[in-house]
């Protein structure tokens, strides 16, 4: 991980409340990694969301895998969602009474277009790449994000409060 690129992976177990797991867990790891979410944090969690309860309803009750992938030089954050299903989603149009079937067209929505899948050994996987709102670029956001960069290191960094 260098300063505008980061990624992690983690494993989610189906249980009831995994979908919200998943989406806090995701947006407070960019958060954390200095992300300025802004109205972007309602897509990112839709986008989470979405490609989650999909896993997790075509994947067998079998554990899933989360990859979260973001680059700052993007602006963007990409979600790899794995599951042991071998069936690849596609983008459907469901009818108003259709209790599922928007989830891929949503995904498609959101990202743009910027989703693909493909068959693993285990299953399938699903990235989707969301692009991000624009950092603010003032003085202050700028120390707290180096500051949530370095925050591995010993020293402590100090952020004074705005005035």
């Amino acid at each position: 991980m260098n300063g505008d690129t980061f990624d992690t992976a983690w494993p989610l177990v189906p249980f009831d409340g995994a979908v919200g797991v998943a989406r806090a867990r995701v947006v407070a790891t960019l958060q954390l990694w200095g992300f300025h979410l802004g109205a972007g944090q309602d897509d990112v969690a839709l986008l989470v969301s979405e490609l989650v309860t999909n896993a997790l309803l075509h994947g067998r009750g079998e554990m899933i895998t989360i990859g979260l992938y973001a680059s700052r030089t993007e602006q963007s954050v990409t979600l790899d969602v794995l599951d042991a299903s071998e069936d690849l989603p596609t983008v459907a149009l469901s009818g108003s009474e259709d209790e599922h079937g928007r989830g891929m067209f949503i995904v498609d929505a959101l990202t743009q277009g910027r989703w693909t899948t493909q068959r693993t050994e285990h299953g399938k996987r699903v990235l989707a790449t969301l692009p991000l709102p624009p950092a603010p670029h003032d003085e202050r956001h700028r120390h707290v994000l180096d500051c949530r960069i370095q925050a591995a290191r010993p020293q402590p960094c100090v952020v004074e409060a705005a005035s």
